[in-house]
């Protein structure tokens, strides 16, 4: 690889997943604003694992969450290509299993409404909806 291309291949990954980043964002705090202001939906966290008790759900807790959890897994891929040849199907799995795992909370907790579960959910799928397939899309392959 040129250096040409491979800062064309910088660019490009960094805008990619930049925008994926902020797509990310935008698309949960559409989500909450659907259901929060316009469904009515009073959009509750468990206050911790196990925990009976919710706190209220706040528009700049999603941004701001969906903000870091996308950085973190931009830094991890990141890091994984520079390690290994593999970074692309590593991160994959490990970003994979983490959406998985996020939707323990919204179905399991207690004091949650149906609406509420749904919205959770939503939430945490449109985030890896978007990031998952635009992260990898150059990343380091296998």
């Amino acid at each position: 690889m040129t250096a040409a291309s491979s800062a064309a291949r910088t660019g490009g990954t960094t805008s990619t997943r930049a925008l994926a980043l902020l797509v990310a964002v935008l698309l949960d705090a559409l989500i909450w604003i659907i259901a929060d202001p316009v469904a009515g939906i009073d959009l509750r966290i468990p206050d911790g694992p196990g925990s009976t008790t919710t706190s209220e759900l706040v528009l700049p807790a999603v941004i701001i969450s969906v903000a870091v959890i996308s950085l973190a897994g931009w830094g991890l891929l990141a890091l994984l290509e520079r390690l290994t040849a593999r970074a692309r199907t590593v991160w994959t799995a490990v970003a994979s299993a983490v959406v998985l795992l996020s939707l323990v909370g919204p179905l399991l907790a207690e004091g949650l409404t149906a609406g509420n579960r749904v919205t959770l959910v939503c939430l945490h799928l449109a985030v890896g909806a978007v990031l998952i397939p635009a992260y990898r899309k150059n990343a380091r392959r296998a």
